[in-house]
């Protein structure tokens, strides 16, 4: 007897367990699958120029073109670096108002902090013929930026995406280099600044020659900047001419602002020393950020074109 009751409760368990288990099968099959969302991995639009505001802010600049396309595209904006893992890079598009008959910035390609304050100059490159050659000076203050004044560059160039400005004693310093697409070379350009509206003195230059990348498609400078203690950084990088890449950038420091023997601005030229390598990505901006304990960091910014743009912190560099 207790043999038998043993098999049937057996028996029950067995048939309740297959019962359990259709149940469970047939449930989690009725529950239709919920699509996500397309979600865009990242809205940040090309860095082509970078300044260092205050805090984690950066102005961006952007390359857009004046075109019908292209008009109301994103030319400056604020960009923050992340607080947390999920919150990542924030951005904000500014509206500006560009002055002059020109209306709308075209191609502006570099962006640089004027040391002691928070005025900034914008520039653009000058590829998109004479009419696309002007230097704005801005000032940002309480979360708004205005763009206070505008010149043509003072001087005939061509695709210039890389425009700095530092201090040599009390004078202020323009310094810029054209890219020099798939050449050897390129002039490191300075002459001393007055601002608002900007005005030059007389250009001085030195060549610099590229090492990494080379030949065919390398750009020898594309970023400059320079730091309180008059360390220059630059940028090259290479550009296959194809959207999708591939890109590849070399950050250097490649010497340093001084003053001569009778106290104008000079670059002295050292060996450079490579920074970095960055496979894959085409870095256009650069930017010193001084810490309030007394170091700086170096942080990129690149212009993938169908990529779009990402900041980072170079590691290492005090």
């Amino acid at each position: 007897m207790n043999i038998h009751n043993t098999n049937t409760r057996g028996r029950k368990l067995f048939l309740a367990a297959i019962v359990l288990s259709t149940n469970i099968l047939f449930g989690c099959a009725a529950i239709p699958a919920q699509p996500q969302a397309v979600v865009r991995a990242s809205t940040l639009p090309d860095l082509s120029g970078l300044a260092w505001v205050e805090d984690d802010l950066f102005i961006g600049i952007h390359d857009a073109k004046r075109s019908a396309e292209k008009y109301n595209w994103p030319r400056v904006s604020l960009v923050r670096l992340p607080k947390s893992e999920l919150e990542g890079v924030t951005w904000q598009s500014l509206d500006l108002k560009f002055p002059g008959p020109e209306g709308r910035s075209s191609d502006l390609e570099s962006a640089s902090r004027i040391p002691g304050g928070k005025g900034f100059l914008f520039a653009e490159s000058g590829q998109e013929g004479k009419d696309d050659r002007r230097i704005f000076f801005a000032v940002y203050s309480n979360g708004t930026l205005n763009i206070e004044s505008q010149v043509t560059w003072p001087v005939p160039i061509e695709n210039v995406e890389a425009v700095e400005v530092c201090r040599v004693g009390r004078q202020l310093v323009f310094l810029y280099a054209e890219r020099a697409d798939s050449l050897p070379a390129t002039k490191l350009r300075w002459a001393t600044l007055s601002l608002n509206p900007p005005e030059f003195g007389a250009f001085r230059e030195v060549t610099y020659e590229g090492v990494d990348p080379g030949g065919k498609g390398a750009r020898p400078v594309v970023a400059l900047a320079v730091d309180t203690d008059g360390f220059i950084y630059s940028v090259s990088a290479y550009d296959s001419g194809n959207d999708d890449g591939p890109f590849r950038s070399v950050v250097w420091r490649i010497g340093k602002m001084i003053a001569d023997e009778k106290g104008n601005p000079q670059i002295e030229l050292g060996e450079g020393e490579r920074l970095a390598t960055l496979d894959g990505l085409k870095v256009e901006s650069i930017a010193v950020r001084e810490l309030n304990e007394g170091g700086k960091q170096v942080y990129v910014g690149t212009d993938d074109e169908h990529y779009g743009g990402i900041i980072r912190l170079l590691p290492g560099i005090h």
